[in-house]
């Protein structure tokens, strides 16, 4: 099965999952309309909107979703979390999401589907960058990536999703910073730097072919620029820090 084969048979799954999630009265209710309901009419009509791999796509909402969440509930609590995470967490969020504060802000209480996905787009493709962070938010479409990712390296480990009350202060075992690498991770960053510094791609295989001829001539550029070096190990690695 393919890359793009794997995502289109996900996408469905992941629907499913922000579905339950938004039903499950766990969240603001500006959460389900803004970002979960935003990532369903992204979802059905996927390439419309983005061509960010479905692993990274999927990461940036859920950043988004929890970010959002913490903003309006102030589940991080620096005593209880420590202020090392706080602060790398409020530094991490600071360059897209106060952007997306003031764009959220300007379009006033009434709001479309259309255009609550058209603000939500540019924060989760810079969020998808950021590590995950895994919180009590969530867990349907946490559960769905974890089987995801499984299918991109049957060696993941799936880490243990957090519960709790979203609506109350988080201790340290509820807001964990976990860092993901999968084929589809590092395939990604071949394809930005292919992009970025216009590598011949006839060699390789169509859907990789596909993927890169799709990706915005900038995004290469943009992608690269946030890039830390990497030095990936063998197969994926998963790490709670």
């Amino acid at each position: 099965m393919t890359l793009r084969e794997l995502e289109i048979t996900f996408i469905p799954k992941f629907i499913e999952a922000l579905n339950k999630d938004s039903q499950a009265s766990i969240h603001a209710g500006e959460v389900n309309f803004r970002v979960l309901g935003s990532a369903i009419l992204l979802l059905e009509d996927i390439d419309k909107y983005t061509s960010l791999s479905l692993e990274h796509l999927m990461a940036g909402i859920i950043n988004l979703a929890v970010c959002l969440h913490i903003d309006i509930y102030a589940n991080i609590h620096t005593p209880k979390i420590g202020e090392a995470v706080s602060n790398q967490y409020r530094s991490e969020i600071e360059p897209w999401f106060h952007p997306y504060k003031a764009a959220r802000k300007a379009v006033g209480s009434t709001l479309s589907e259309a255009k609550a996905l058209e603000i939500a787009m540019p924060a989760i493709e810079q969020a998808s960058r950021n590590p995950l962070y895994l919180t009590p938010c969530l867990p349907h479409t946490l559960r769905v990536y974890f089987e995801y990712l499984q299918q991109l390296d049957n060696t993941f480990v799936p880490p243990v999703i957090p519960t709790g009350n979203t609506f109350a202060k988080w201790s340290k075992e509820q807001f964990n910073k976990m860092t993901v690498n999968t084929p589809s991770s590092l395939l990604n960053l071949s394809l930005f730097a292919a992009a970025r510094y216009a590598l011949p791609i006839d060699r390789l295989p169509a859907d990789l072919q596909e993927k890169l001829t799709a990706l915005p001539a900038e995004a290469g550029n943009e992608a690269a620029d946030d890039m830390e070096p990497l030095i990936p190990p063998p197969g994926s690695c998963c790490a709670i820090i």
